[in-house]
């Protein structure tokens, strides 16, 4: 693992031993001031611990007033061209700004904007996506070159002031130069990193993309904060955040259902049971980790079963409920979910 800075955001520690932590982005129009609440809530509710919205105008940044009065949660204002709305946000009360060097480039500007959050005590992210810039690269690896190249130059101005409380990301909308550019990153500084691959489109391609680009890296112990980009509504960005953590047992956010892919060999409606079950297993509303395996056949049933805290292993239409080596209990396709449910809430009171 990189031994990193601490940097906050609010009171929100990023980076040293703290977990990786889960920040998501509002996608409601800042005019939509009820459906915006809605989605703040919701996110918070289902695990972000940080959210950043567009701030495109300096009016804009007094929305962060209403939001707080329904949420708990840090806010990162993300700034692009207009180095005032920086210091509009500042003002208003963010507890972090995310600045593009690409855009916000004039060293007397930038200079203003780090004096104003070094006066609040406040972060700054030093955030480059591979859109910002106007060529187009031979490779991966040049395109990750210039990312790190343009971070290292903007981290100057900053650290020329004494500010340190940064941190940086470096993302490309494609996994490999994505991957390539943290690494790089990673080398040269100390800072914690923002991970997440960019523009990576609808919900399959990107979840496919993000896993493996944050994957990676997270498995080479690079990366202090995720931020998952679907296009498709942010609550399932934080979702899939969670499960990424969840896959490489970084962090565990409460019950893990593992489930078989189903073949010829199934006799029952594996994915309608397992659906269902996931629905019933929401009303438990705990965070305590626990793995649960249902499995369609006797190939691999078994044995998943017992190496899960509790399990299932279907025959023909008929399951048997295991927990460990010991049978717990048999059970009908059509009283599965019941019985479950049953041993489950035993196993958690």
């Amino acid at each position: 693992m990189r031994n990193t800075r601490v940097v906050k955001i609010g009171n929100l520690e990023i980076g040293g031993n703290n977990p990786i932590r889960i920040k998501a982005m509002l996608k409601t129009p800042l005019s939509d001031v009820d459906k915006l609440i809605e989605e703040a809530v919701s996110l918070a509710k289902e695990g972000a611990e940080a959210i950043r919205l567009a701030v495109k105008e300096e009016k804009d940044a007094e929305i962060i007033h209403t939001l707080k009065k329904h949420t708990s949660v840090p806010y990162v204002a993300d700034i692009h061209f207009h180095y005032k709305t920086a210091l509009k946000a500042i003002e208003a009360g963010f507890e972090g700004i995310r600045l593009n060097p690409l855009n916000i480039y004039k060293e007397d500007e930038v200079k203003e904007v780090v004096a104003a959050a070094k006066a609040k005590g406040i972060s700054i992210r030093v955030g480059i996506n591979s859109g910002g810039f106007k060529t187009k690269f031979k490779t991966h690896q040049e395109l990750a070159e210039a990312m790190a190249v343009k971070c290292e130059d903007y981290l100057k101005i900053l650290e020329a002031m004494d500010f340190f409380d940064i941190m940086i990301s470096l993302k490309g909308s494609d996994v490999l130069s994505t991957i390539a550019a943290y690494r790089i990153i990673s080398k040269k500084c100390n800072y914690p990193l923002h991970l997440g691959v960019t523009a990576t489109g609808s919900l399959i391609e990107a979840v496919t993309k993000s896993s493996v680009g944050l994957g990676t890296l997270l498995g080479e112990g690079i990366g202090d904060v995720i931020r998952v980009s679907l296009t498709a509504p942010a609550i399932e960005e934080v979702k899939v955040a969670k499960y990424i953590l969840s896959s490489l047992d970084i962090r565990k956010f409460g019950p893990e259902v593992i489930s078989c892919p189903t073949c010829s060999r199934c006799e029952v409606d594996l994915i309608n049971l397992v659906d269902r079950f996931k629905k019933e297993l929401k009303s438990l509303k705990t965070d305590k980790p626990l793995r649960i395996a249902i499995m369609g056949c006797v190939v691999n049933g078994p044995g998943e079963a017992a190496q899960a805290d509790i399990g299932v292993a279907f025959g023909k239409k008929k399951a048997v409920i295991f927990k460990g080596d010991k049978i717990l209990k048999n059970s009908k396709d059509s009283d599965l979910i019941n019985d479950l449910m049953g041993e489950v809430e035993r196993i958690w009171t």
